[in-house]
């Protein structure tokens, strides 16, 4: 436990320190987010932050070369595998800031997420077998490319739509992070739980300059690299039979983005719009409208994922039938809950009734 503490707070001081930095270069070469009326902030910003994150979440893997305890040899050990997430990582960030600063077409982006998805395959990172709480495992042969892919895929589009507002990303990613880095200690896969608090302490860092006033903005740097470096390790952890062979438990940790991105293409398709056509449909634009702000929006949505990550560890833990219903008996209650709040803050926004004038006497 002392080695996985050094290292998440290793990624937070170099993420942090990292941040200033990436704010100038952004400034340099251009990858500044100008304001528009599709966008919440008014001030040009830097959009760069995905190099403080990528920074903070190598530096610390960096430093294993140096240690010589258990957990370093454990790393050693699964070298190729880990440099193989870093090398496609950062491929993805490549991607990303050439996005930040010059602009890329949906088309060509999804086609080099497709190419570095397929690289990961090959590098070790597989979806081999699929089980729920109902029914047996499904080993899936031939289709493990192609799943592999559309999950990689997917969970990195999901987090890249998701970042729309002040410290959204960042700090539900350092929530699901950290519940992958718990679920795989209770699993007993060291490493994964390494890579998780490396990916943790990276957002951390970067997020006191991105919460709400944002100084920085993530970018497609940012939120495309967090997107696949835990797409990436949710391959070798949540579809593992000796940590959760579960098709819910990813699906549950990662809830948040998937259900923004899926009500999001489905809105847009319905209106005859392209799926990756920017609008303000988004749930944190749902809950702005509301009346909150957006500090507000983004802790409520963080208290969305810290259930579903605590669900998550759970049904990883106690996968049986019984577990798998209270937890939906549960969800349901919090669901209940939430939405009720949210037609209060609905109807305390609304403008209060003319009155009816009285008749003259």
């Amino acid at each position: 436990m002392r080695t996985y503490f050094t290292m998440l707070l290793l990624a937070m001081v170099v993420s942090f320190v990292a941040t200033p930095i990436a704010s100038r270069l952004a400034f340099l070469i251009g990858a500044v987010d100008r304001p528009d009326p599709r966008k919440i902030h008014r001030e040009p910003t830097a959009r760069l932050g995905g190099f403080a994150v990528a920074a903070g979440f190598c530096a610390p893997i960096l430093a294993l070369y140096f240690l010589d305890n258990r957990v370093a040899q454990v790393f050693q050990a699964n070298e190729s595998l880990i440099l193989a997430l870093i090398f496609c990582g950062l491929t993805m960030f490549a991607v990303g800031v050439v996005d930040d600063v010059v602009g890329i077409s949906a088309g060509k982006k999804l086609v080099l997420q497709i190419i570095v998805a397929i690289g990961m395959y090959w590098g070790g990172f597989r979806i081999n077998e699929l089980s729920t709480p109902l029914g047996p495992t499904w080993q899936l042969g031939w289709l493990s490319g192609p799943i592999t892919v559309i999950w990689i895929v997917g969970l990195t589009n999901a987090t890249n739509l998701l970042d729309g507002m002040d410290g959204l990303v960042a700090g539900v990613a350092a929530v699901l992070a950290v519940s992958l880095a718990m679920i795989n200690i209770l699993g007993g896969n060291s490493v994964v739980a390494l890579l998780t608090f490396c990916l943790a302490g990276s957002a951390l860092g970067f997020l006191p300059y991105n919460y709400s006033p944002a100084r920085i903005f993530l970018g497609d740097s940012g939120s495309l690299f967090l997107g696949l470096v835990m797409a990436g390790i949710s391959t070798i952890s949540l579809f593992k039979a000796a940590t959760a062979a579960l098709v819910l438990v990813p699906l549950l940790l990662f809830g948040l983005p998937l259900f923004d991105t899926t009500q999001v293409v489905i809105g847009r398709l319905r209106r005859g719009q392209h799926p990756f056509s920017p609008d303000k449909t988004h749930v944190h634009h749902k809950l702005l409208r509301l009346g909150l702000n957006q500090k507000e929006a983004a802790f409520f949505l963080y208290v969305i994922s810290i259930f579903l990550g605590i669900a998550a560890i759970i049904l990883s833990k106690y996968s049986n039938r019984s577990v798998f219903v209270g937890l939906l008996v549960v969800g349901g209650l919090i669901g209940a809950s939430l939405l009720a709040w949210s037609w209060h803050l609905r109807d305390r926004r609304r403008p209060p009734e003319d009155p009816v004038p009285r008749p003259d006497a």
